[in-house]
């Protein structure tokens, strides 16, 4: 048996492994996939549709605010892509879709994304909805499996991140464990194209 101390060494070890984001490229969505409208309980405050986000690149991700470890490691790079930005970060939607809306209320989400600073989104995904989407994004996500460590009120879920031109347009997709300054290549050539 693993002396406790050691048990913790190994397990800071794998997290440091896994917390380091090394994904240098994206997958550019060619071309560009105009993506359906939906509406969903925000954050925010009442209900939001994707529509209403557009004019401006959305940076979106689907998770869960109870997730251990892809969530907030996805989020993290999501703000420091938002903090290398500079003010130009004020341009851009970061989006968190829940995938567990029997706990993560709009209350719940906009506590667990106040951790991540200014400019996210939360939004209280429901099957119907992700359902209907699940195809254009490729989502998959399964209640009570979760990672093999989640115990059984975790969620199985897909870790791709996806970004949203202005116009509503998929235009790039990540796998996880993307870098910030990826992200922030790929939100600064939208920017740059002319409406």
């Amino acid at each position: 048996m693993l002396r406790p101390y050691l048990l913790l060494l190994a397990l800071l070890s794998a997290c440091a492994v896994a917390n380091t984001p090394s994904v240098t490229s994206s997958t550019k969505i060619e071309p560009p996939t105009v993506l359906s409208d939906f509406s969903l309980p925000a954050s925010t405050g009442g209900e939001l549709r994707l529509s209403d986000l557009r004019g401006q690149p959305v940076l979106l991700y689907f998770g869960y605010t109870r997730c251990p470890d892809y969530c907030p490691i996805t989020l993290a790079e999501f703000r420091r892509a938002r903090d290398e930005l500079g003010p130009t970060g004020e341009r851009v939607h970061f989006v968190l879709i829940s995938v567990d809306p029997t706990n993560d209320t709009p209350d719940v989400l906009a506590a667990y994304l106040r951790g991540f600073g200014d400019g996210f989104i939360g939004l209280q995904g429901n099957d119907a909805t992700l359902r209907r989407i699940s195809k254009e994004y490729g989502l998959t996500y399964q209640h009570g499996g979760g990672h093999h460590h989640h115990g059984s009120d975790g969620v199985n879920h897909s870790t791709a991140s996806y970004l949203i031109d202005q116009n509503g347009r998929l235009r790039f997709v990540y796998q996880y464990g993307t870098a910030a300054s990826v992200y922030v290549q790929d939100i600064r050539a939208l920017l740059s194209e002319q409406p």
